[in-house]
Parts: C-alpha cells; sequence; structure tokens
C-alpha cells in the first residue's frame, strides 16, 4: 500500500451502528482501512445519532474499488423479480374475485362474498404489481361484497325471520 495521504470517499450508509462495525470489521479483516464518519462521536454521545443522520462508512480512494468488489461478493441479492406465472394467476384471482363478489350479490349471500374477501387478500398478499383492470376488479369486488353484506345481514334476517 502507498504511503501517501490519500481522501477518504464515500463507499456506504449503514443503518445503525451495529451494521456499520460488522461492514468495517469485514473489510478491515480485507486488509482495508474503512472508518465511520462520527464514530466517536456516535460512541461518546449516541443521542446524537439523529443529528447526524445515517451513519457513513469512507474508504481510502485507492481501495474503492478493492472494498466495492468484496462487497459485492458478500451481498446477496435484495430484489426478486416475481415469475410470470404469479402476475397472471394473481389477476385471475382478481377477476374471480369480482364475479364471487357479484354472485354473492344475487345467488349465494355471504358464503361467495366470503370468498371473495380470500380470493382479494391472496391477491394482495403476494405482492405483485396489478394491471389497472384488475385493480378495478379488486375495488368493485369490495364494492360488491360491502353491499351484500350490508344488504344480507341488515335486510336478510327480517325477510327469512317474517316467513318463519
Amino acid at each position: 500500500m502507498n504511503n501517501q495521504k490519500s481522501g477518504y470517499v464515500f463507499l456506504m450508509d449503514c443503518a445503525d451502528f451495529a451494521e456499520a462495525q460488522v461492514v468495517k470489521s469485514f473489510l478491515e479483516s480485507q486488509g482495508l482501512h474503512p472508518k465511520v464518519r462520527d464514530e466517536q462521536t456516535r460512541g461518546v454521545a449516541p443521542h446524537f445519532g439523529q443529528l447526524l443522520g445515517r451513519l457513513t462508512l469512507e474508504i481510502p480512494e485507492i481501495e474503492y474499488m478493492e472494498a466495492s468488489k468484496a462487497l459485492e461478493s458478500r451481498e446477496r441479492p435484495r430484489l426478486t423479480i416475481a415469475p410470470e406465472f404469479s402476475y397472471e394467476h394473481t389477476q385471475s384471482l382478481a377477476k374471480k374475485s369480482l364475479w364471487n363478489a357479484i354472485i354473492g350479490c344475487v345467488f349465494l349471500p355471504l358464503i361467495c362474498n366470503f370468498y371473495s374477501m380470500i380470493l382479494g387478500y391472496h391477491v394482495l398478499q403476494q405482492e405483485v404489481p396489478l394491471s389497472k383492470i384488475s385493480r378495478n376488479r379488486l375495488l368493485w369486488a369490495i364494492f360488491f361484497n360491502s353491499l351484500a353484506f350490508y344488504v344480507w345481514l341488515t335486510l336478510g334476517p327480517r325477510i327469512f325471520l317474517k316467513n318463519i
């Protein structure tokens, strides 16, 4: 390593002090010389954490590429792309949810509406982007389910108990 004084450059932001220490320790084990900006201030006065903002890990400019490669080799991808079949599956679930809500308003009250609500929950649980049509189908399903529950739970007992 050169004995030249080189400036430190930004490497990454850390969420908390523990993460910064783990990353710093890893980089030091690789023979690099990282530092955490304002490390001493945070150690002595942790209540200044909000004032100082996020923890910034810095590295000498000449070690930047090596540090970046070391971190990339250890990092797992955080973002996964949903497979296409999942997207199509949620689109069809949204459509089934709407049809069950409509059927629940007319023919089979409450049973179809509960099933429609379960289908809508499964669509939202998968966290897959929906098309505009599918979003509208889910909104309409919520509307029809609300209407069916209101009608069948307020007027239904009056109609059926009157005939008994």
